[in-house]
């Protein structure tokens, strides 16, 4: 019902932490606190990303995705456009390709992490091998979106990743 999606997070002898969503019509909700659980009902505000993809197609799609939720994104073609715009623009959030000409993402992410520490970067990346996704962490992303993704988990981790930033 309601497109919902439900999943856990538990952590041996520490606890459990349940989250759901619920997509409504009616995008003017707060957020309620309802016998001790945290529920977030609202929407992500407009805000302004940073999209970094070498395949134009790829960038085309995600950038109509964005603007479908009234995200405000700039589309970087490489990394080194991508450092450039990060120290010249105030970006919430960037969605940074691995596998691009020139530097990687996780090269440019290493980069970016050099002057900016905070603003949060979420992979977009065909990779989810175990062994690999702990060398994305271990260079500064926050998150990690498999390719292909649903717009449903693409939203969903995005929200995640500025809330706890």
């Amino acid at each position: 019902m309601f497109e919902s999606k439900i999943e856990i997070e538990s952590e041996l002898g520490k606890g459990s932490t349940f989250y759901f969503t619920i997509k409504f019509k009616n995008r003017h909700f707060e957020d309620k606190i309802l016998n001790n659980v945290y529920v977030e009902t609202k929407l992500l505000d407009p805000i302004n990303v940073l999209l970094i993809e070498d395949n134009k197609i790829n960038q085309m799609i995600t950038k109509k995705i964005l603007e479908k939720h009234k995200i405000i994104s700039k589309v970087a073609d490489n990394g080194l456009d991508a450092i450039k715009m990060v120290k010249e623009n105030d970006f919430k959030l960037i969605l940074m390709d691995i596998h691009m000409p020139g530097i990687s993402g996780i090269e440019t992410t290493q980069l970016i992490r050099e002057f900016d520490n905070k603003i949060p970067i979420i992979a977009l990346t065909a990779v989810t091998i175990d062994e690999n996704l702990d060398e994305f962490y271990k260079a500064g992303f926050n998150e990690i979106i498999p390719k292909p993704f649903k717009p449903e988990d693409f939203f969903e981790k995005i929200s995640y990743t500025l809330k706890a930033s």
